[in-house]
């Protein structure tokens, strides 16, 4: 049975850990901000659907090692460690909840940053904080569980962006051609549709991730 005081205390735990080396979000940072200043300094006068594209992959090739780390920075001895601590459901639940957080938090670094260097193309923000929220998730989601996969094979680090971008390209394209829709004027209505294919999708991955992390877990 799922303890949410455990899987709090183990955000907690992750939190802690990160404020005491905050090497690799501070590097994800940094790369999202130089993108964003290197995107303006190359095009000033960006076109909208430029600006989209510019920010979707500015966020995913920069955010990688950040979010993919809270398991790939497991040794075997830090697994067994966490095995006597937690049940595998609850460490997955609170390394997918820190991660939708960090790359909320990221996506919206990354919004400020392009906002501030080439302007606000977006006509309908609150919809497209919806679409961006979403698609965030489901990467966040994608890293951690790929990041599992990569820690039970050697070149870990190696494994886990080529395993990963086949599983984000239908994530990914939805959520671009949906957050392109917001930058006309009227919306139009099969946005909403996007959005609802966008939680099927982070919803498909969550079951799927917990269905077979615990006998990943147990290998």
């Amino acid at each position: 049975m799922l303890r949410t005081r455990v899987v709090v205390q183990l955000i907690r735990a992750e939190w802690s850990l990160d404020i005491r080396r905050p090497a690799v979000l501070a590097a994800a940072a940094l790369q999202l901000l130089t993108m964003a200043l290197l995107s303006f300094l190359t095009q000033p006068d960006i076109h909208g659907k430029t600006w989209n594209s510019l920010f979707w992959i500015t966020l995913i090739f920069c955010t990688l090692q950040a979010i993919s780390k809270n398991f790939l920075g497991l040794s075997r001895g830090r697994w067994i460690y966490w095995n006597q601590l937690a049940h595998p459901s609850e460490l997955l639940w609170s390394k997918m909840v820190y991660a939708w957080i960090s790359m909320a938090a990221f996506a919206v670094l990354n919004f400020v940053a392009f906002s501030a260097f080439m302007g606000m193309p977006i006509e309908h923000l609150a919809t497209y904080f919806l679409l961006v929220i979403g698609v965030s998730g489901g990467i966040a989601s994608i890293f951690n569980w790929v990041g599992a996969l990569a820690t039970k094979a050697n070149q870990s680090a190696f494994l886990a962006p080529v395993l990963s971008l086949p599983l984000l390209m239908p994530l990914l394209l939805v959520g671009m051609g949906a957050s392109a829709k917001c930058l006309n004027p009227i919306l139009v209505s099969s946005t909403f549709k996007d959005l609802a294919l966008i939680g099927a999708l982070d919803f498909m991955i969550l079951v799927m991730a917990g269905i077979l992390f615990p006998y990943l877990w147990k290998e």
